[in-house]
């Protein structure tokens, strides 16, 4: 074994550590070694992030990735906050161009606006989503249904479907918004699927559409009538 000049071996079995100010005890043994139980989730987790991402600079990528984590981590006691409209918009403007997105992206998109991780885990449930993070789903339909948190109202909620996912002119197409719309009733028995096939003959193809003009559609109003 070759030693550096003028240096002493260390013990036998001892491992000395010394980061910065940071002091560990000396591990004698395996039996000293306690792993915690979601360090390998955590772990496989962050890999398959940085795989997938491919980010040019690991370790600011490993900071942001951990800083956020740890913030959703804290947040896992709060209780429900209803997001904003601003905030579904700026989750939408970093997704729009992914026509899937895992639900572990979804949810970091989502808590990096500043959206509790508890309302998030809420619009989950209600989306009855595949349970396995790395499931994947279109980001329009979480992000509907945590637009339903934002308003007690149905016509306020249809209304920010355009603030949404219509750009800064507030306008859809015919087809964008009734693919949005058919989702958003898809989970209420109370709709009436006839006034939904209207609506869908009447708007589906225009190419540009405004709320005022859904507000002014005969099946659309016959839905809203009755879900006041």
């Amino acid at each position: 074994t070759i030693r550096a000049a003028g240096r002493r071996p260390e013990p036998h079995g001892v491992t000395m550590l010394q980061a910065g100010t940071m002091d560990l005890d000396p591990i004698y043994c395996a039996e000293q070694i306690h792993v915690p139980p979601e360090l390998a989730g955590i772990l496989k987790a962050y890999t398959k992030e940085v795989v997938r991402r491919q980010p040019e600079d690991v370790y600011e990528f490993s900071a942001i990735y951990f800083r956020n984590l740890a913030s959703v981590s804290a947040s896992t006691q709060e209780s429900f906050v209803p997001p904003t409209v601003a905030m579904l918009k700026e989750v939408y403007a970093a997704c729009k161009t992914k026509p899937e997105m895992t639900l572990a992206d979804v949810m970091i998109e989502c808590t990096g606006v500043g959206i509790k991780l508890a309302t998030v885990e809420q619009a989950f449930r209600l989306g009855e989503f595949p349970a396995p993070e790395d499931a994947k789903v279109r980001p329009s339909e979480p992000i509907t249904l945590l637009l339903t948190m934002t308003d007690a109202s149905f016509v306020g909620i249809v209304a920010s479907l355009f603030d949404v996912f219509g750009g800064e002119s507030c306008v859809l197409t015919g087809k964008e918004f009734m693919s949005l719309f058919t989702y958003l009733v898809g989970k209420d028995a109370s709709v009436d699927p006839e006034s939904v096939a209207s609506m869908e003959e009447e708007l589906a193809g225009l190419e540009s559409l405004t709320f005022g003009a859904v507000n002014n559609c005969t099946g659309f109003q016959n839905i809203a009538d009755g879900t006041r």
